[in-house]
């Protein structure tokens, strides 16, 4: 696993699809943290609903580099699609560690203080909306969606639901983040939610895939 892991960091560094997304995530930390007075929590909640946005470009770019005859000869040295979509799950939420780790240490940084509570919450809510992107983007890559028009617009619509239907997923942990309301209840169901969402969306995505390969 973790040599399919490297393979897949190396495979999307060389096709540089991820450049858009982390410039996008880049500029949006710039302006967001040039206040070193604004409170954290409420930050954390506009780059956590980023982060969601960019894991879900990532896994999509990802899953969809290799044309099929490459992800045959992908599947032959993984043995199983469940270990390949695993692999690709993995390389797209060691992405988003980092990016949380560049966040949350841009924020201590430029506010020249750590507060161990706020970024300890800043980390779980970009956990829970990073997982939660993988989760919309599997079934909405190649793997089931053969056409990239059809790909980004399924793509678009469920994040718009995701990030502004009040559905008890992220919205109400962004809501309380931004709005600085309690932060408790919304993160413990987001994290619960987003971790349920991803293994339904693993385990109906490989039985698809497996059934059609």
């Amino acid at each position: 696993m973790l040599a399919l892991t490297r393979y897949y960091l190396a495979l999307l560094g060389h096709s540089q699809r991820y450049l858009p997304a982390l410039l996008a995530y880049l500029a949006l930390c710039v302006i967001l943290y040039a206040d070193p007075h604004s409170p954290p929590l409420p930050l954390f909640g506009v780059s956590a609903g980023g982060l969601l946005v960019v894991s879900c470009w990532l896994t999509i770019a990802l899953l969809d580099i290799e044309d099929p005859v490459q992800r045959l000869v992908t599947l032959s040295h993984a043995r199983q699609w469940r270990r390949m979509i695993t692999g690709a799950i993995l390389t797209v939420l060691a992405c988003s560690l980092v990016l949380t780790a560049i966040t949350e240490g841009w924020s201590a940084l430029k506010s020249l203080r750590i507060q161990p509570s706020a970024l300890g919450i800043g980390f779980l809510a970009h956990l829970a909306c990073a997982v939660l992107g993988i989760a919309i983007a599997l079934p909405c890559s190649r793997l089931l969606v053969h056409r990239i028009g059809w790909t980004v617009l399924a793509a678009v619509i469920t994040l718009v639901v995701v990030l502004l239907a009040k559905i008890p997923l992220v919205h109400p942990l962004l809501h309380a983040l931004t709005d600085e309301e309690p932060v408790g209840g919304p993160l413990v169901v987001a994290l619960v939610t987003a971790v349920a969402m991803l293994a339904a969306s693993f385990f109906v995505v490989s039985e698809l895939v497996r059934r059609r390969s």
